[in-house]
């Protein structure tokens, strides 16, 4: 084992820190069915030909797991993680060239240890050819796989915040839940979640389920939560939030739920709602094209297929790291 700082390295090299999208889940609560109207049926979509679209999206990746042994005897774990991040604009109706399509890639690199690990370190280098691999020495706030997706969900909020500012899409999707932010608040940002693990709907109201066809939706729904992006002190974050069938699949595997910050009124958000609801099925994937299909839209899939070339070669990654660090 070789050592940094006071600590001895070791690696796992078959196992990796599985990492899970619905640790970005928040505590939600339903606030009220009625914001929109009493009238509780499906409502039809409005079409949009011709509007910008931005989707945005992220990747995590650990490339390597390992565990550091102090001088003091105490055993931390630790994990070399890439994450990408990024967008696709796209004009519905129109031709999109990817060279011009995909917008603000970013990739950065990390090593998480726990919390109270000083490495003496802010970042390791590695040398490639005439190129280099540098990863930043983070230390994580609770458990590693959450503290993951929260850094990849800043990164996310910040590309969307810039790709918004510079090209001023009509509609912007992020792929998951909206988290708060000051400047997130009062944009019309639009959180699609793939899988449904709360429904915000009582008992009584989820026959609208049922009876949607594809390309309706459900009236808008307040819900409460408590964010955690912001580490200052939490906060309450309205949200209106709706569910759209995007497919003929029974129950929950042909819905979409989707979410907008209250903070941008109720009028946008109805025709947020509204353009979703026609738009959203004719983006869903297929099943013989995409194992989580329908719900994984076709922009999102070609995005983070983007995003997975950019990080690079795992093997050769975790190869580099490996030699590097024993030369240390």
């Amino acid at each position: 084992m070789r050592k940094l700082g006071r600590y001895r390295f070791s690696f796992d090299t078959w196992r990796i820190l599985e990492m899970d999208d619905l640790q970005l889940e928040e505590s939600e609560e339903i606030g009220s069915l009625e914001v929109e109207t009493k009238d509780w049926r499906p409502i039809q979509g409005e079409p949009g030909e011709g509007i910008r679209v931005a989707f945005v999206d992220g990747v995590r990746r650990t490339e390597n797991l390992v565990y550091l042994e102090g001088d003091d005897g105490s055993f931390s774990q630790g994990a070399f993680v890439s994450i990408g991040v990024g967008s696709l604009v796209l004009t519905l109706g129109k031709t999109n060239p990817a060279e011009e399509a995909f917008k603000g890639i970013r990739v950065e690199r990390f090593l998480f240890v726990e919390k109270g690990t000083d490495l003496e370190e802010k970042t390791l280098r590695f040398r490639f050819g005439d190129t280099s691999l540098e990863f930043s020495v983070r230390e994580a706030e609770g458990d590693l796989s959450p503290y993951v997706n929260k850094v990849m969900g800043r990164m996310e909020a910040e590309v969307a915040e810039k790709v918004f500012r510079e090209e001023r899409p009509g509609l912007l999707i992020t792929d998951g839940t909206i988290h708060y932010t000051t400047k997130i608040k009062n944009l019309p940002f639009v959180g699609y979640i793939k899988r449904q693990k709360n429904l915000y709907l009582y008992p009584e109201n989820t026959w609208i389920l049922r009876e949607m066809k594809v390309g309706e939706r459900t009236p808008l729904i307040l819900v409460h939560s408590q964010p955690t992006m912001e580490r200052d002190r939490t906060r309450s974050f309205d949200k209106l939030t709706w569910y759209v069938r995007i497919s003929e699949n029974e129950g929950l595997s042909g819905i979409a739920r989707l979410e907008v910050p209250a903070g941008i009124g109720l009028k946008r958000a109805v025709e947020i709602a509204n353009l979703t609801a026609w738009m959203v099925p004719r983006l869903a994937s297929t099943e013989f094209t995409d194992r989580r299909a329908p719900q994984n839209l076709i922009p999102i899939k070609y995005l983070e297929n983007t995003l997975r070339h950019r990080i690079g070669s795992q093997a050769l990654i975790r190869r580099i790291i490996i030699d590097q660090m024993f030369k240390l």
